[in-house]
Order: C-alpha cells, then structure tokens, then sequence
C-alpha cells in the first residue's frame, strides 16, 4: 500500500476508537471517491455488501453515525502531517524534475477556491444571506507539464482573505512561488524578501514602486520593463507590464531578475495549472460533496480530498506515466477489486492500428422507422424552421 499508515495505525492514536481505527477512516473515504459512493449510507451498505472490502478495512460492518462520528473526531493535524509524507513520497519519484522550464525550475502556486455549502452549514460558514461556504487555500507543486502535486494547504472560512493564508503555505526553498494579484501586498513582500523566497505575484495599478532603471522592451506586448525597488526593502526587483491578447492588462513583480520578458509571462500564465486543478478535484474527487457540515469534518474531509489525488498520482507515476490523471482514474475504478494483473492487462491492452484518413463513401439514405403502431408521430426538422424565417 502507498498509504504511509504507521501513525494512522498506531495503538496510542486509536485507544478510544476499538472498531474503527484512523487507518481504516482514511481508506473507507479513499474507497468512497474511487467507487463514487455518495452518502454515509451508501457507504455503510457497500461496506456491509462486500466481503473483499471488510477484510481490507479490519471491520464486519460500521453505520452511518459511527463514520460520522469518527470523521468529527480525527485529528486534522494528522491528516496534514500525512499529506506531508505522501508529498516526501512524490519527490522521491520526481527528485529529478525541474518544472516546465530548467531555467525556470519548480513552480509553486499559490491560489485558494471557494467551496459552496448547503444551509446546514450557514450558522458558521455564512457569506451572505443566501450563501454559505469555505476555502480551500492551495500550495500546487508543478514539477512538469504533466505533473502537479498538492503538497500543502489551509481550509479556512470564505471570509478569510487569500493574504492572510498565504504565510502558511510558503517555505524558503529553491522553488519560485507564483500568485495572482490578491497576495501582492508590501508587507507580505517583504516579508518574503527577507526570508529569502523567490516569488513572481501580479501586483494592482495601485501598488507603488520606485523605479530605479528602464529597459527597452523586447516583446511586443510588454508596455514597460523595469528594475525597481519596494523602498521599504533594499533587495531590487524586476516589474513587467504587459497586456495579453484578450486585452487584459498585467503588472509583475519578481525577484527572479535572471528572468527575461517573455519567461516572466510564461511562468505567471501558468497559473492556470491551479485552476485546472480545481476544477479536476471538483468533478472526479467530488471535493464539493460533503459528508460532514461540523468544522473539523469539513476541514478532514478536505484534506482527504487532496491525499486522495496525491496518492493517485504516485500510483500512476510507478505504473502509467504517460496516463493523463483522469485516464488513470477512470480505468482503475472499473479495476478496484481486481490484481494488478488485471489492470496492467487492460493498461497494455493491444490497439487496433489506424489505417489513416480514408475517403468517406456518399451515405446511403437509412429509412427511419418511427413505431407508429406505438407513437403518434408528425415529423419534422429542424431546417423547416430555418426555411421558414427565411
């Protein structure tokens, strides 16, 4: 198993919890995303129905309430520290990736998404009157272009602002740390000057800088390249503005002068691999459907969302790596009861070789068969209508 269960399975952690312990919680809400089930009580009659996934789990059978209780009572810190493990795993995997870009090297991006809750919730998780919910801020590793890990992260409430997470998911490492315009604050800035961080962020028309020396553009598109200096700092810094071609306008500031325009602009646009990474936790791992509306389950639950992804991709980096994420999810969930046996056969199972382009033969006219002997039908197409505004 790639599941690092040593604390999970501890003795110590699990004293008061004789039926169902942390190890066997984590891997019922792993079964509950790669089988879909949707409830606690779909979950509790799959466990009870499958003699394969009772042995797996340690258990004969569990109810609804008892999941929920034992998902309220999980230590969060726990799970963090666990998401911490698997991410050691990953760049065990990956130790020789160096991002998108060598020159660029590792990416780390930082953005948080909404995550919408039902009324149950809206004691505590209120936006406005007709709306409730959480965030889920995100530190997103991207150590190639068809490779990303989500290797730390902060739930916080929706009425958190980005800033004030960001500190949390930032380290001093090799790495560049990329974030939108909500985190190009001068305090935080600096801070990050002098701990030694690199970052590139997209900063507002209002932020103010002292320009210290202009250089000719070489791009096109960029309006203004400069060396300049926050003044509260003494570090210098490189600001590009440029406007993309849908219009938008965009100012950049870095610490990474080694850069050039056009390596600016690139490394910034690819914050879209956090936004893409959203909407592919969404649809496949279900982060949006919640089994729990207490804090500390939904704080749990989400981290069980991204230590379910990250244990994916470990598992298609060891045995399909050129699989996309979702390629690999969807072959592995008709798969989940069989040997890997069964799996690499379906993996490596031949293709039918294409012949190419070939000429398309004139069609043939099918009559259609309407069943009036069971329908009242008057046909009619669409290019009546077309015909008739005409």
């Amino acid at each position: 198993s790639l599941l690092p269960a040593t604390t999970l399975a501890c003795p110590s952690h699990n004293y008061n919890f004789t039926k169902l312990s942390d190890e066997s919680l984590v891997k019922i809400f792993l079964l509950s995303t790669l089988f879909r089930w949707g409830s606690l009580r779909e979950i509790e009659v799959a466990i009870r129905s499958k003699k394969q996934i009772q042995n797996e789990l340690k258990i004969g059978s569990i109810s609804a309430s008892q999941i929920s209780r034992r998902l309220r009572s999980l230590d969060t810190a726990e799970l963090s520290a666990l998401l911490g493990r698997i991410a050691w795993k990953y760049w065990s995997i990956k130790s020789k990736a160096k991002g998108i870009h060598s020159n660029v090297g590792i990416l780390r991006i930082i953005d948080s998404t909404f995550i919408k809750l039902p009324n149950q919730a809206s004691d505590w998780t209120a936006v406005s009157k007709d709306s409730s919910g959480v965030k889920l801020h995100l530190c997103l590793a991207v150590a190639s272009s068809d490779s990303v890990f989500p290797e730390r992260m902060i739930p916080s409430t929706s009425n958190v602002a980005d800033i004030d997470a960001v500190n949390h998911l930032i380290d001093c490492d090799d790495a560049t740390y990329v974030m939108d315009r909500g985190y190009g604050e001068k305090t935080k800035i600096g801070g990050w000057l002098s701990r030694g961080v690199k970052f590139l962020v997209r900063v507002k028309k209002t932020f103010k800088v002292e320009t210290l020396r202009e250089y000719t553009p070489d791009v096109p598109n960029v309006t203004k390249h400069a060396k300049v200096s926050i003044r509260t700092r003494p570090e210098r810094l490189k600001l590009v503005e440029f406007t993309d071609n849908e219009g938008t306008f965009f100012r950049i500031l870095t610490n990474r002068l080694d850069l050039t325009e056009q390596e600016i602009m690139d490394t910034y646009k690819n914050r879209w691999f956090i936004e893409i990474f959203f909407k592919w936790l969404k649809q496949h791992i279900k982060v949006e459907h919640l089994f729990s509306h207490s804090p500390i389950g939904i704080w749990n639950q989400l981290f069980l969302s991204l230590i379910t992804f990250g244990l994916l991709e470990i598992l298609k980096l060891l045995k399909q790596p050129r699989k996309t994420a979702w390629q690999f999810l969807r072959i592995l969930r008709q798969y989940l009861l069989d040997s890997w046996d069964e799996v690499n056969r379906e993996f490596y199972r031949p293709q039918k070789r294409s012949k190419g382009r070939q000429k398309v033969p004139s069609k043939i006219p099918i009559p259609r068969i309407y069943g009036e002997n069971v329908a009242i039908v008057s046909p009619i197409s669409k290019d009546h209508y077309v015909k008739k505004e005409k």
